[in-house]
C-alpha cells in the first residue's frame, strides 16, 4: 500500500515528439536549459542520489528566476500574484497538493503557460477516458512513497518475529511522476475538466481590522508572547517572541506576516522541530532565515492571507546569500523548504481544525 508522504517537484519541459527532455527556464537566458540526458549519465538508485538531481535542476530555475527578478520566486506580495498562487490541486480528489515547492513550481508553470486552471491530472488518470488527450509540456513531481516488504529466509518462508508476527521491512523511496493542468486536455469528464479559476492580478482591497481566524490559530499556538517592542524577533532564551503593537504595522498582511515568521522561528527549538541554533554563524543564520520565511508564506497561504510585499523587505539583502549557497550546495534550498513545512505542519498539530473552520 502506497502513501504519499512528501512531495517535491521540478518542472521540466518534455518533448514528445522529439523525446528530449529539458529544464524550463524563466529566463531570457539559456543558461539555466540542459538536456537531461547529458546532464545525468546513470541512472540514481539512492534516495540521496534521486535528490540531488532534482536540487540541482529546481536551483538552476529558481537562479534564473531570481537573478531576472532581484528576489526569490515566492517572495510576491498581493498585489503579484494571481488567484492561484500556492492554491493548486489534484482534479480527481480536489485536495491541494502539500509542501511548499509544489505549490511555487505549479504557481510558476501556469503562469508561464497562460493556464486558467488550478487542476492537475497525471497522465495515466487521463489515459483512463475514452477520447481524452493532453498536448503540451508536463510538470514532473517528485514524492515520497511509503513501501512495505514482508520478510522471507532463502528458502521463502515467511520470518516471524518473537510474538509470531510478520516480520516486515518498509520505508520512503524518492519518485517521481507527470501531471497535466487540465488546460492542456480534451476529452475529461466535466467533473474533472477545466474551471476558469485563475484571474489576472486585479485591485486588491486591503484588509481591515483583526482577523479571528488567524488569531484563534496564533492563540491555540501558545507561544509566549511580548507586545509593545520596537522590532520583531524570537529570543531563545527566554522563549519568548517580541512583536511591536498591532496598531505599529502599516497593514494587517503585514502584522500577521511577522508574527508567522516569528512563530517559525520559535518551532525550532529541541523540543520543537530541533533546528540548529547558531547565529554566530553567518550562513547559518541566513539559512534560519530562508526556513522562517518560506514557512511564513505557507503558514499564510494555509490561512487564506495573502503577503505584504514589505514582509519581504529585510531579506532581499540576503538574496545574494542564498543564490551563493545554492551554487555550492545543490540540497541549500531543498533542505530549507522541508525544514519549513515540519514547522508548518508542527505549528497545525498544535491546532483544532474544527475550531479554525468555524471562525474562518
Amino acid at each position: 500500500m502506497n502513501h504519499l508522504m512528501d512531495q517535491t517537484l521540478i518542472v521540466m519541459r518534455m518533448d514528445f515528439n522529439k523525446n528530449k527532455t529539458q529544464i524550463i527556464n524563466n529566463s531570457k537566458s539559456k543558461k539555466g536549459v540542459c538536456h537531461m540526458a547529458k546532464a545525468i549519465k546513470k541512472t540514481p538508485k539512492t534516495n540521496d542520489e534521486k535528490i540531488g538531481n532534482f536540487a540541482k535542476f529546481f536551483n538552476a530555475r529558481v537562479i534564473a528566476y531570481a537573478k531576472d527578478n532581484n528576489k526569490m520566486p515566492w517572495q510576491r506580495g498581493w498585489d503579484t500574484v494571481n488567484t492561484a498562487w500556492m492554491n493548486h490541486v489534484s482534479a480527481t480528489t480536489t485536495k491541494a497538493y502539500k509542501y511548499f515547492l509544489n505549490q511555487i513550481i505549479l504557481t510558476m508553470s501556469a503562469e508561464e503557460n497562460g493556464y486558467k486552471s488550478n487542476k492537475w491530472i497525471t497522465k495515466g488518470q487521463i489515459l483512463k477516458h475514452k477520447g481524452a488527450s493532453f498536448k503540451g509540456s508536463a510538470t514532473w513531481i517528485f514524492g515520497w512513497f511509503y513501501w512495505e516488504k514482508v520478510q522471507t529466509d532463502k528458502n521463502g518462508k515467511v520470518l516471524k518475529d518473537k510474538d509470531g508476527n510478520d516480520v516486515v521491512k518498509s520505508g520512503y523511496n524518492f519518485t517521481q511522476y507527470m501531471v497535466f493542468n487540465t488546460d492542456q486536455c480534451t476529452g475529461l469528464p466535466e467533473n474533472l475538466a477545466s474551471d476558469e479559476v485563475i484571474e489576472d492580478v486585479a485591485d486588491y482591497v486591503p484588509l481591515e481590522g483583526r482577523l479571528d481566524h488567524v488569531e484563534k490559530y496564533i492563540s491555540n499556538i501558545g507561544a509566549k508572547v511580548e507586545f509593545g517592542k520596537n522590532g520583531a524577533y524570537y529570543r531563545p532564551s527566554t522563549d519568548t517572541i517580541g512583536m511591536p503593537d498591532f496598531e505599529s504595522f502599516h497593514s494587517v498582511e503585514l502584522y500577521y506576516s511577522t508574527f508567522m515568521h516569528e512563530h517559525i522561528h520559535w518551532t525550532k527549538t529541541e523540543d520543537r522541530c530541533k533546528r540548529k541554533n547558531n547565529h554566530a554563524n553567518r550562513k547559518a543564520y541566513a539559512f534560519e532565515e530562508l526556513v522562517a520565511e518560506m514557512g511564513a508564506v505557507y503558514t499564510m497561504n494555509n490561512l487564506g492571507v495573502p503577503m505584504d510585499e514589505k514582509a519581504f523587505d529585510n531579506h532581499l539583502a540576503y538574496v545574494d546569500n542564498w543564490l551563493g549557497a545554492l551554487e555550492k550546495d545543490p540540497k541549500f534550498l531543498v533542505d530549507a523548504s522541508m525544514l519549513a513545512d515540519k514547522s508548518v505542519k508542527f505549528l497545525d498539530s498544535l491546532q483544532n481544525k474544527e475550531d479554525i473552520k468555524k471562525v474562518a
